[in-house]
């Protein structure tokens, strides 16, 4: 498992449910695309609410996003450049740049 959070800018909450359910809806055909080439099979999107600081998606998801991130260096298809146009609309962030070091597990509980 993987786990990144990255920061809705202020006012952006709602175009970020829209950009899931459009992903997960009437483009999923396409995500779903995406998603296999990147060697994701299964990923989950949390809203985490926070008022006083903003709010934050988190993803968990059972890949390292390594083979995604090569995907957005080089896009294969109209999807891909579009979901690359949406996350820098939506978030400011390049996937076509290098994304810097992948987040470091500290630990896991699971009931013995």
């Amino acid at each position: 498992m993987y786990a990144f959070a990255v920061p809705i800018p202020v006012g952006k909450t709602d175009a970020v449910r829209r950009f899931n359910d459009e992903c997960l809806g009437p483009r999923k055909a396409e995500y779903d695309d995406l998603q296999r080439r990147g060697g994701v099979a299964s990923e989950s999107y949390w809203l985490q609410r926070d008022a006083d600081n903003g709010d934050i998606i988190v993803v968990v998801s059972d890949s390292d996003q390594s083979a995604f991130a090569d995907i957005f260096a080089h896009p294969q298809t109209d999807f891909d450049r579009w979901y690359r146009d949406q996350i820098l609309d939506l978030f400011g962030i390049d996937l076509a740049e290098p994304w810097g070091p992948r987040n470091e597990l500290l630990g896991a509980w699971q009931a013995s």
